[in-house]
């Protein structure tokens, strides 16, 4: 669904997932991966990649990520945000509060907002029973 964001769009999705990744102050080797996926799904020119590895000492603040994202765009990101939160297998507060806004930028309850980190869970349950499959 990120590819039907425009150009412009994925830019800051992936800039967004950036911030969410660094604001515990901790990028981990599995934020970073999922962060080099985004961008592979999202299609993005090699230059533009490079241009948001250069903001993980920097991140883009969020709101201005929010403006540029379309209604879709920003229920995508909010979707991702939480992803990216979870795959180091933990929440930290700032990524929750973080989350938080994100979502009321979005205009996205509560409750729907408990149903992507529901979805996130099973997610990454099925894909931890994955690896059975190879080991």
């Amino acid at each position: 669904m990120v590819n039907d964001l425009t150009m412009e769009e994925r830019l800051a999705h992936a800039q967004m997932m950036v911030a969410v990744a660094s604001i515990d102050g901790e990028l981990v080797l599995e934020e970073l991966a999922m962060i080099e996926s985004i961008m592979g799904k999202s299609m993005l020119h090699p230059e533009m990649r490079v241009d948001v590895r250069n903001t993980l000492n920097h991140p883009v603040e969020i709101e201005k990520c929010m403006e540029i994202l379309s209604e879709v765009g920003q229920k995508l990101a909010l979707r991702d945000a939480v992803l990216v939160s979870a795959c180091d297998g933990d929440y930290d507060k700032k990524e929750i509060k973080m989350i938080k806004r994100i979502a009321k930028i979005a205009g996205v309850e509560q409750d729907v907002l408990s149903k992507i980190y529901q979805w996130v869970e099973e997610y990454w349950q099925l894909y931890k029973e994955s690896i059975d499959f190879i080991q």
